[in-house]
């Protein structure tokens, strides 16, 4: 996502276009088997500080 250098107004309409980016790496490494719920554990974690992060910088937006 560090190429964008912006978003523009609606951020949510890159999700396509950055998952289909991310389909052959994510495939390759298989990050939904069940064998590796260490990762998905770690993938949760950055989830939900990203989470977080939105949440903070929305409240510092709005004053």
């Amino acid at each position: 996502m560090s190429s964008f250098d912006s978003f523009g107004d609606d951020p949510t309409s890159h999700v396509e276009e950055v998952l289909t980016m991310l389909k052959t790496p994510l495939d390759r490494v298989n990050l939904r088997s069940q064998t590796k719920p260490e990762l998905m554990e770690e993938i949760k974690v950055e989830r939900d500080r990203a989470l977080l992060k939105q949440e903070i910088l929305n409240r510092v937006i709005a004053g």
